[in-house]
């Protein structure tokens, strides 16, 4: 699929990159171009680096929306997330049988009793 160099410099707004323009084959990867909302991506299987909200129909939001939906909803997971792996593990103090027997210690009888 053709695509005008004005319009690759309006879907590079939207988080696409230059090997994201080989995708585009007209069927499955496609965009639209309005003169004043802007380009929008047909791309329901995400095929492109475009990271934000597709709907159902297979269409993203137009470019002068700029929509940041799905960015900032997982900003803040995606924080925890590296400050978890950057966190070094923690090393419980006992083990999982001897913290039971120590919390429930006189509480249960045996299955044998």
């Amino acid at each position: 699929m053709k695509i005008a160099e004005a319009h690759k410099a309006l879907l590079r707004t939207l988080g696409l990159e230059d090997e994201d323009f080989l995708h585009f084959d007209g069927k499955f990867v496609s965009y639209e171009y309005d003169a004043e909302k802007g380009v929008r991506l047909y791309d329901p299987y995400y095929q492109t680096r475009y990271n934000e909200y597709i709907g159902i129909d297979g269409w993203s939001a137009w470019s002068v929306e700029q929509d940041s939906f799905m960015s900032d909803i997982l900003a803040p997971t995606r924080e925890a997330v590296n400050r978890m792996k950057a966190a070094p593990p923690k090393v419980p103090s006992e083990t999982v049988p001897e913290a039971l027997q120590k919390k429930f210690k006189g509480k249960t009888k045996s299955h044998r009793d």
